[in-house]
């Protein structure tokens, strides 16, 4: 035991001898009836100031004192149930006293504890961190919003959160901001513009999050970062893209009509054996040119500019034509239908087309040991859904989540077969636009069921 734990257990004796000898003065005899509730004091003051040890080190002197004033009179013992009764209380109260005092201090230090860990957290954090109230007042920033925003700590505390956010993101940042806050603990992360003190605009990846009924936070919570660069990268790809995707259909498109010539001629000349080698370069032509389209159509996609051309139409009709078209082509698998009630929908038919031929193709493609699909429609809670069921190599959960991301492809297939993993990617965007949803359902090694639902009621324009 070092010295300063000595001195401490040596303050707490000397402490209970000043309390006695205080008894002796007042009461005029070291053996009157003690004051425990003196003693009880001078126990609680050494756990106060000098730790858990000597305060029970206090106890135990405290009673050997009370048992030499209780229960021995003129140098003998003698027995009293009372004063007995008395001194075992004492000891039970002074037990339970420590205890208590123990366990709160323990909390306390631990909710000091996690109260500056979460404070350094959000204090060092890279990302913004306000806490906002209803009104649009900011009532709490870490030091990352003054760094982001390039305002000082005062002047963010003047002015409401709605002066940050660019004037053409304004209606769509208020409108999830007030939906989220009339929903206790729902959240959402969206993208939008800030401006800057210098007056600069920067994109930000923003997190709201309602915490009003926190009786601690009470404020909703904007959890954002800069990602101005990562948006002016895709920004700068998708241009490159569209610009690649324009300059490139074109010599393509000329080479496939002279491909289209020259086969026209060698079946005149009945050359068999360069017709093949013919068609062959005709369909990585194809090929390339559906790469190029499928590139133009996520630069649109980027670019907001895909424009939807609805009408009305039969959903079982146009799965139909899909299946039957496709089987013409793909002479290895048998396309069975299941059609639910024919029903009018009202969307764009030439995308919807678009999406079932990347489902089909798709089955057919990652099935190369079946020699069937089924396309099924069922109409169900005022939506019908399009089911593509294949019996091919399937998808991993894991890989499941990410399918529908932009280039992503699956790990088991990249090697195995060409593509640029933008056909769900698109697919699955078109589907959102049609106010629908769309996921898949699989198992390795057993197949895959990819589909896609359409509300009855999509009259939007």
């Amino acid at each position: 035991m070092d010295k300063s734990a000595v001195l401490k257990y040596v303050s707490s004796f000397i402490s209970i001898l000043c309390a006695s000898y205080l008894e002796t003065l007042i009461l005029g005899s070291r053996f009157a009836t003690p004051s425990l509730l003196l003693f009880t004091g001078v126990i609680i003051l050494s756990f106060r100031f000098l730790g858990k040890g000597p305060a029970i080190f206090a106890l135990v002197v405290s009673v050997i004192f009370s048992f030499n004033a209780l229960l021995i009179r003129d140098g003998e013992f003698e027995w009293a149930l009372s004063d007995f009764l008395k001194l075992l209380l004492f000891v039970l109260e002074n037990a339970m006293i420590i205890y208590i005092i123990d366990s709160y201090i323990k909390q306390t230090e631990e909710g000091l504890l996690k109260e500056k860990r979460f404070k350094t957290l959000i204090e060092e954090s890279s990302e913004g961190f306000m806490l906002v109230k209803l009104n649009g007042s900011i009532h709490y920033h870490n030091q990352a919003v003054d760094r982001i925003t390039g305002y000082h700590q005062d002047e963010l505390k003047r002015i409401s959160i709605w002066s940050l956010i660019k004037d053409d993101d304004l209606i769509t940042v208020k409108e999830h901001y007030f939906k989220v806050a009339s929903h206790a603990g729902s959240a959402v992360t969206i993208q939008h513009r800030m401006k800057k003190a210098d007056g600069t605009v920067i994109w930000v990846e923003n997190t709201i999050a309602n915490h009003l009924e926190n009786k601690s936070i009470q404020a909703v919570v904007m959890n954002f970062k800069d990602v101005t660069a990562r948006i002016n990268h895709e920004q700068e790809m998708g241009d490159f893209l569209g610009i690649a995707s324009h300059e490139l259909k074109t010599p393509l498109t000329s080479l496939k009509a002279y491909t289209q010539v020259l086969e026209m001629r060698l079946k005149a000349e009945k050359n068999t054996n360069t017709i093949q080698l013919v068609n062959k370069m005709d369909k990585q032509i194809n090929r390339v040119i559906a790469m190029i389209f499928d590139l133009l159509d996520v630069t649109k996609l980027q670019s907001g500019i895909m424009y939807l051309k609805k009408e009305t139409f039969q959903i079982n009709d146009l799965v139909s034509e899909v299946a039957e078209n496709l089987a013409n082509v793909h002479h290895s698998h048998r396309i069975d239908l299941d059609l639910d009630e024919n029903i009018a929908l009202r969307g764009d038919r030439a995308r919807i087309n678009q999406v079932l031929v990347n489902l089909v193709t798709n089955g057919i493609k990652y099935s190369p040991g079946s020699d069937k699909l089924i396309v099924r429609t069922a109409i169900i809670d005022n939506a019908v859904t399009v089911y593509v069921k294949d019996f091919g190599i399937g998808i991993s959960q894991l890989e499941v989540k990410n399918l529908f991301s932009r280039f992503y492809r699956v790990s088991s297939v990249r090697e195995a077969y060409q593509g640029l993993g933008l056909g769900l990617y698109i697919s699955n965007q078109i589907i959102e636009q049609h106010h629908g949803k769309m996921g898949v359902d699989s198992v390795e090694n057993q197949g895959s069921v990819f589909w896609f639902r359409l509300p009855l009621a999509s009259e939007e324009d």
